[in-house]
């Protein structure tokens, strides 16, 4: 498969190499030559998107101002700061997981960014950057981010604003963001986050239809993961996490050929293992979402 072709995205910027959500890990991306920025957003006090994947300060990514660990408890609420205050702390002098991201290096001083500041950034370093965007609300904590129509309307507005509609995507486990963004904004690609192992899933709940689909139900489809994507009418990619697509796996769904044909492009998160990244290029998913963009490049240079 030729690199052309193929979707190279950056989780978080480049997590494994660099602090996550942050300019820096940002800019190292597409210096590795990604083709598509990772990313996950909140939403201010004052209403502006801001770069984090957490709904609250980290306390395992993020010093406060004075250089302090924050504390685990209470939860520092990013919908209760303003982006002035979100700014404050210190995001890129932690490593959160030093086992498994042991060549992250540090960029002290790192600031949770805006949205508007990536864009910013990316597009004077790549003006053909493209960006899959994910909007953090979750259906199980209501109360604890902004709600699915304001994400999707703020998300909608920025994105046409700085002219990369037909670069974006706006993913999300939450597939009512979805069905908004494509009710504002027809153009604007949409991804389904799916998450499913062996002991969570967001296909169905327990004893319940899932409040992650949008009113949709997994057993309607009778397990056909590509008819239920195509009854939603607001779905462009598929984006699971990736041992669904092996089939030696035991939460294995669907093959990729089979979704591609009901006419979805299938991008799973987060592959890391060089093995595991050439075994699904093999099996023609369009894309892949890495925490190490640098191996997934080396591997389309050979």
């Amino acid at each position: 498969m030729s690199r052309n072709r193929f979707d190279i995205q950056g989780h978080r910027g480049a997590r494994g190499l660099r602090p996550e959500n942050t300019l820096a890990g940002f800019e190292y991306a597409i210096a590795l030559g990604v083709t598509t920025l990772e990313m996950d957003t909140g939403i201010s006090a004052d209403g502006v998107l801001v770069v984090c994947h957490d709904p609250f300060i980290n306390p395992s990514l993020c010093l406060d101002a004075k250089g302090d660990r924050c504390p685990p408890a209470p939860p520092l609420w990013i919908k209760n700061l303003t982006v002035t205050e979100i700014q404050a702390f210190d995001c890129g002098t932690l490593n959160p997981d030093p086992v498994r991201f042991p060549q992250q290096k540090p960029v002290p001083g790192s600031r949770i960014p805006t949205l508007q500041q990536v864009f910013d950034l990316a597009e004077a370093r790549n003006p053909q950057i493209c960006y899959n965007i994910e909007s953090k609300v979750s259906p199980l904590q209501p109360d604890a981010t902004a709600s699915p129509e304001i994400f999707a309307e703020k998300l909608v507005e920025i994105i046409v604003q700085n002219n990369v509609t037909e670069r974006t995507t706006i993913q999300s486990f939450d597939w009512r963001v979805l069905r908004q963004v494509k009710q504002l904004n027809p153009a604007i690609q949409t991804a389904a986050l799916v998450l499913h192992d062996q002991t969570t899933s967001t296909l169905w709940g327990s004893g319940r239809a899932s409040p992650f689909l949008a009113g949709l139900e997994f057993e309607d489809a009778q397990g056909d993961l590509a008819s239920l994507l195509q009854a939603t009418g607001f779905i462009d990619v598929y984006s699971p996490n990736f041992e669904t697509l092996l089939p030696e796996s035991p939460v294995f769904l669907q093959p990729v050929s089979e979704l591609q044909k009901a006419g979805f492009s299938v991008i799973p998160w987060t592959v890391n293992d060089p093995t595991i990244m050439r075994q699904l290029i093999d099996s023609g998913v369009n894309g892949l979402i890495t925490d190490f963009p640098n191996c997934l490049t080396m591997l389309f240079s050979c």
